[in-house]
């Protein structure tokens, strides 16, 4: 116990005894009954992906491993009281590949969205059914123009990232109207791998409150053999809602309403209802 609660208590008692306070509740319980209801609902959620299986197609299909934490726990009171996600991400080497984020939602629903990052087809199974098998990501990899020469520290790299980040600018449709994404200021991931010729590489997201919207991927590559480092880009969606992404305020992609459109489980991106949460944990 630090000096402070030491403080806190005896000043308490003092009051106590003398009559000029008197608590009506435990101050710990509540707190203590909030923190086991945050770790159920976590366990809950990660329990909708550990039944699930991603992996790459072809003849030698290889199963992607996943972050073993989430890389966020966001809430997002604009739209609901209760409501709590988590973002989990898979793997290929130390590249990202794919998005998964499941939540719980006001009425006890549990959702997930699932996003690709990855230019080759994937495929997802859930107790031995493929029920996810997206061609590609919402966009593509594409190379980023106009970026510096990569910088020769990590330190100097990561700051390049961001300012590379911040050209860009997601505006969503929400509630009737339009609104834009707010970039979160730090990484969601950040990785270097030399041997695929990565040299940084870093996960951005565009966000409402803390709420991931839009997943932006930036990466410095230089394949063995190469002179220069290029820099690219992809986007992948993490929102049913319309949107637009624009590049130094030119329009660079575009993505209708998921619901209002035909869906299948090719697309890159998806939204579906997994199960159900006991509400309890929702509202303490």
């Amino acid at each position: 116990m630090n000096r402070h609660s030491i403080d806190v208590r005896l000043t308490a008692a003092a009051l106590l005894a003398t009559g000029m306070w008197a608590p009506t509740t435990c101050a710990d319980e509540p707190q203590t009954a909030a923190e086991s209801a945050k770790r159920e609902r976590l366990a809950a959620m990660t329990a909708v992906i550990d039944a699930v299986v991603l992996q790459t197609t072809g003849d030698s299909p290889k199963t992607l491993p996943r972050s073993e934490h989430p890389l966020l726990r966001y809430t997002n009171p604009v739209t609901s009281q209760f409501a709590e996600g988590t973002l989990f991400l898979w793997l290929d080497g130390k590249r990202p590949i794919a998005a998964v984020s499941p939540s719980c939602r006001d009425d006890g629903g549990m959702w997930w969205e699932l996003s690709s990052l990855s230019d080759e087809p994937l495929r997802l199974t859930r107790n031995g059914v493929a029920i996810w098998q997206p061609k590609s990501g919402s966009r593509p990899a594409a190379l980023l123009p106009g970026a510096p020469a990569p910088a020769a520290t990590p330190a100097a790299r990561l700051a390049q990232l961001r300012t590379q980040a911040r050209r860009f600018v997601l505006r969503e449709e929400r509630r009737g109207g339009w609104q834009e994404g707010r970039l979160l200021t730090r990484p969601l991931s950040q990785w270097e791998d030399r041997e695929r010729g990565v040299i940084d590489g870093a996960l951005f997201g565009f966000a409402e409150t803390t709420d991931p919207e839009v997943l932006l991927l930036l990466e410095v590559r230089q394949p063995a053999g190469a002179t220069t480092a290029e820099w690219w880009f992809a986007i992948a969606k993490m929102t049913s809602s319309p949107c637009v992404m624009s590049l130094d305020e030119q329009e660079i992609w575009t993505a209708s309403g998921y619901w209002k459109n035909p869906r299948g489980p090719e697309d890159p991106y998806v939204e579906a209802a997994v199960g159900k949460i006991d509400l309890e944990l929702l509202k303490r």
